[in-house]
């Protein structure tokens, strides 16, 4: 009775085995989707153990019960190979290869483009000087003249005077962070002294504009302030900030980077910066960890 207890015990393991390694390979294939850093490689762990125990089980099992006696087969007629055996390594070994066919797409969807690096434009807005002191304009560029009207972007910039011995600006884009819709300034836009300048993408508009009430989202309702703080509406975080340089009195936008939260404003603002994350994607807290790995542009 006890010899007949431990062989079922022994049985049960690697009967689980097959279980828990689809449970694996299910929960892998959520993580691609949910959570590239935790939830997947919790899901392959499982998915490798359990194969593991799998083969172990399929390969130690004690041997049965003895049986009567039977005549012994001719030589040459007798089962080399058992087809228990047989059918589960062919059953494991199809099992991976289905896993990999699916999995190995989705991994490469998901972190590929991450590695990818795409330069980005430095995009000439012209001098300085032509930006006045505390004021903000709305500046429409091409980002990719290759790729034509499509690449039209805009942004909010403001001329923050000198800090110390260096130029200040706050340049934000246009682009509500909620689904990418175009936001527009809560006061007057000045149309009737718009200017045009050429310069490396072509031609840019600019536009002075006095948004005194800070930028909103005519789409789902997201509102922003003179800082790009969210304010109201489902945008989960600020606007997007572009970097900056000045090269010889002009001024010149680089990468765009997302952003939290601004405390201060102008000049003196702290501003908790992020790399660049997709629309609807919160920069912090820890629904932000629910999202996969973001592509590098």
């Amino acid at each position: 009775m006890a010899r007949n207890t431990k062989l079922k015990d022994q049985q049960a393991g690697p009967a689980l085995a097959p279980i828990v390694f689809a449970i694996g390979v299910a929960v892998t294939l959520t993580g691609l989707i949910v959570n590239l850093d935790v939830v997947a490689p919790a899901g392959a762990a499982i998915a490798v153990l359990a194969a593991a125990a799998w083969i172990r089980g399929s390969g130690s099992r004690s041997p049965a019960p003895a049986e009567p006696k039977r005549e012994e087969p001719a030589a040459g007629d007798g089962e080399r190979f058992p087809r228990s055996r047989l059918l589960e390594r062919a059953t494991l070994g199809l099992g991976g290869l289905v896993a990999a066919g699916v999995a190995l797409p989705a991994i490469g969807a998901a972190i590929l483009p991450a590695f990818s690096h795409t330069k980005a434009r430095a995009i000439d807005l012209g001098p300085i000087g032509a930006f006045p002191e505390g004021q903000f304009v709305i500046a429409t560029f091409l980002s990719d003249p290759q790729a034509g009207e499509i690449s039209r972007r805009a942004a909010y910039v403001r001329n923050n005077g000198f800090v110390g011995k260096s130029p200040s600006f706050t340049i934000m884009s246009s682009r509500c962070t909620h689904v990418g819709c175009p936001t527009q300034p809560n006061g007057p836009v000045f149309v009737q002294r718009e200017e045009f300048r050429r310069t490396n993408v072509g031609e840019i508009k600019v536009v002075p504009a006095l948004p005194a009430g800070g930028f909103g989202c005519p789409c789902h309702g997201s509102e922003f302030d003179t800082e790009g703080n969210r304010t109201a509406g489902p945008a989960p975080r600020a606007l997007d900030r572009y970097q900056f340089s000045v090269r010889n009195g002009r001024l010149v936008l680089g990468p765009i980077y997302s952003v939290s939260h601004v405390d201060g404003a102008g000049g003196s603002a702290r501003i908790h910066s992020f790399k660049r994350l997709g629309d609807g994607e919160p920069a912090s807290g820890p629904e932000s960890l629910l999202y996969p790995v973001d592509p590098i542009s």
